[in-house]
């Protein structure tokens, strides 16, 4: 049993070192190798964290918005700080498209500039309003069923049995949801270590 146990853990393991390491190379190219390590430790603690969180009276930091919003924005920061070093002046292209005539500069600057540093808001809050959203469903859900049965009623009873019922989907969906939060998270941020090497 041991043994098998083991086996388990090894090939879920190797399963996920694949994984990784296949979308770190599809979104980063050549380099990927560099940063695998660090794609593979984001994956995996925001997965932990996500799945954490549906356990009761468990609050991970991925649930939190401002938390969620803090860690992209330092990433965010790091890959900017990491793409001026690498490029100096050049990184100035990411504000203004290759080919766009001079006289859209006025107007296309300020919305690229935004959509660029839009990047560290959009990351952190989409993952921590999902989850978040999902819980308050649950949650809504749950304390319904507690108010029925605290009813006496037997149409309280059923009602509350009928929600229990409906938890079990509901919490399977929720553990799919924080485990595709931390792809679309951890692919997101590859992307955007791509586009800081390519100045995309």
């Amino acid at each position: 049993k041991q043994w098998y146990q083991r086996r388990v853990a090894i090939t879920a393991g190797e399963m996920l070192y694949g994984f990784i390491q296949d979308l770190c190379k599809q979104n980063i190219g050549e380099d990927a190798f560099r940063y695998f390590p660090f794609a593979l430790g984001m994956f995996t603690t925001i997965g932990v964290c996500n799945v954490a969180n549906l356990l009761p009276y468990v609050e991970m930091p991925t649930q939190i918005i401002g938390c969620t919003v803090a860690m992209s924005t330092t990433i965010i920061a790091g890959l900017t700080i990491k793409c001026i070093q690498a490029h100096k002046l050049d990184f100035a292209s990411f504000f203004f498209p290759s080919g766009a005539p001079l006289v859209l500069a006025p107007l296309l600057v300020p919305i690229e500039t935004i959509s660029f540093f839009s990047r560290a808001i959009s990351l952190g809050v989409r993952l921590g309003a999902n989850l978040t959203a999902g819980h308050m469903i649950m949650h809504i859900i749950a304390d319904f069923g507690a108010q029925m049965i605290a009813s006496g009623t037997v149409g309280g009873s059923v009602g509350a049995v009928f929600c229990c019922a409906t938890l079990v989907p509901i919490t399977i969906l929720e553990m799919a949801v924080a485990c595709i939060q931390a792809y679309v998270f951890c692919m997101l941020t590859t992307m955007y270590l791509k586009d800081a090497h390519e100045l995309h």
